[in-house]
């Protein structure tokens, strides 16, 4: 009996499509670069591990971060990325939640796509394409919570695909928690989705209206909430109407610019010859599936319109608004994940030509970003643990980095690296987004570290011009560099630590 009830089980597991083992297995080898370092070359990395840490260990001691800041997870919608995070801490520590995260964005894209591929009647095999647009700047960037609503954002178009063909009540659910679940991940990726959801709604069919946008009424009406209640909705509101400030780029700047914010990440050229592969491999498909039945479903044809609204935006709207930084430059890369569902596969043993090559552009994308990430820490990031361990819990840290740049990446990888001791330490760093609308947690009042508000804008760019007297001291128990450029005065702040890359400068008591 037992021998019988055994075999029923390892036969229920095999009884899942060998299909849907493979693209698990895709998904895991395209989440390799999420974990094969410890300190990839991700900007604002360790600033949204920081933001974890406050929020999942706010009254902890050890960490000391209810003595300055306030939670203020109410004001903004930004707050979902955080949440989960925070979730999954309490089973997988901060750092290892994270990666968790990352995972989702590398290794639930694709799933996703494919997903959507399915309920559009599309070959499942072209979500292949997008293994090798996930290393794009915006993840170099660390724009985490964006990232983590591209997955959110086709899953839930193709919730809704299913949606509208049978209505039912798990269908609906899901619909309703992916939506809102998307909009406290950024507002960027659910305009699309709420685009996309639109030009498929079933418009033709009145007596549907009602069940058909039932499910996105919760995150609706979080959208009215947040956009006439909150100062940060009524900013990020602001995008739609760009001034001259926002910095609309002109066509003859924003066509040959729209590749910076693709793929352009490594100093190398692995970068651009990996697209001019990937887009050639996507025309050759296309073109080999001519002549072929196209089992695609009508609705596939409103969907075109969502990769042309990328275009739109990336052309009309400005660069960026107030404090709210890479507006226009979002969108290529979503284009390119949108326009995936637009490609053809071709059947038979063309189809399997196709198919081996996507799957050979993905892996090889895949073992070149890790082989950049393992460059990176290797060879460039030096003994930031040593400087960390120099300084003691729960202190006030400015961070002031000098020598930003990198060998192995085009973009500035060191400028959050201060974060890492709030992750390890807690206390409070500068730079932080605490006192910003749109963050989730602010300082106390009266706890501001000098002058006495929120940071201001690029001063983490901008470190030659913070002042020692003015700002840094005495409020800094510590201030952390990397490169030269920091030359207190006596009586001020001193030298406690010196590694190759890092120093660690005392105050002076």
């Amino acid at each position: 009996m037992r021998r019988t009830l055994s075999f029923r089980g390892f036969q229920s597991i095999t009884n899942i499509p060998q299909a849907t083992w493979l693209w698990l297995l895709v998904a895991v080898v395209a989440s390799a670069p999420a974990w094969i370092v410890r300190y990839p070359p991700i900007q604002d990395l360790p600033f949204h591990l920081a933001a974890i840490r406050v929020i999942h260990d706010f009254h902890d001691p050890a960490y000391g971060f209810d003595q300055d800041f306030v939670l203020a997870l109410g004001r903004t919608q930004y707050v979902f990325y955080y949440l989960l995070a925070g979730a999954l801490a309490y089973v997988l520590g901060v750092v290892k939640a994270n990666i968790a995260l990352l995972c989702i964005y590398l290794g639930g894209t694709p799933l996703a796509i494919r997903a959507l591929l399915r309920a559009l009647g599309k070959d499942e095999r072209l979500a292949l394409f997008a293994v090798p647009l996930l290393t794009n700047v915006m993840f170099i960037f660390g724009l985490l919570p964006f990232l983590l609503g591209i997955p959110i954002l086709f899953f839930g178009l193709a919730v809704a695909v299913r949606y509208f063909e049978h209505p039912t009540p798990p269908r609906g659910i899901a619909l309703g928690v992916l939506a809102l679940a998307l909009f406290h991940s950024h507002v960027f990726p659910f305009a699309l989705f709420g685009i996309g959801f639109a030009v498929m709604f079933p418009w033709d069919q009145p007596r549907r209206w009602l069940i058909a946008g039932a499910p996105v009424v919760p995150a609706l009406l979080a959208v009215a909430r947040w956009t006439f209640l909150t100062d940060a909705g009524r900013l990020t509101a602001g995008v739609l109407q760009p001034t001259q400030a926002d910095n609309v780029a002109p066509l003859s700047a924003a066509i040959p610019g729209a590749y910076q914010w693709l793929t352009d990440v490594w100093h190398d050229t692995s970068d651009e010859l990996l697209l001019i592969l990937l887009v050639a491999a996507a025309i050759l498909v296309t073109g080999l599936a001519q002549g072929d039945r196209d089992r695609a479903k009508p609705v596939a044809r409103a969907y075109t319109l969502l990769p042309l609204a990328c275009i739109l935006f990336y052309f009309i709207l400005g660069e960026r608004h107030g404090y709210i930084w890479l507006i226009s430059q979002r969108f290529p890369i979503l284009c390119l994940f949108a326009a995936i569902p637009l490609l053809r596969m071709p059947q038979g043993l063309r189809g399997w030509f196709g198919t081996a090559l996507a799957a050979g552009l993905a892996l090889g994308a895949t073992i070149n970003t890790c082989k950049h990430f393992i460059a990176f820490q290797l060879e460039e990031v030096g003994d930031i643990d040593g400087a960390i361990a120099a300084m003691e819990p729960r202190k006030h840290v400015a961070a002031l980095i000098y020598d930003r740049g990198s060998r192995v990446t085009n973009w500035v990888p060191f400028l959050h690296f201060g974060s890492y001791y709030q992750v390890e330490k807690g206390g409070v760093v500068q730079f932080t987004y605490a006192g910003y609308f749109h963050w989730p947690f602010d300082f106390q009042p009266g706890h501001y570290p000098p002058p006495g508000g929120p940071a201001r804008e690029r001063w983490e760019w901008t470190p030659e011009q913070v002042s020692v007297q003015g700002e840094l001291y005495p409020y800094y128990d510590y201030v952390l560099t990397r490169g030269s450029g920091f030359h207190p005065p006596p009586g001020t702040f001193h030298v406690k630590w010196r590694g190759d890359r890092w120093a660690v400068w005392e105050r002076d008591r």
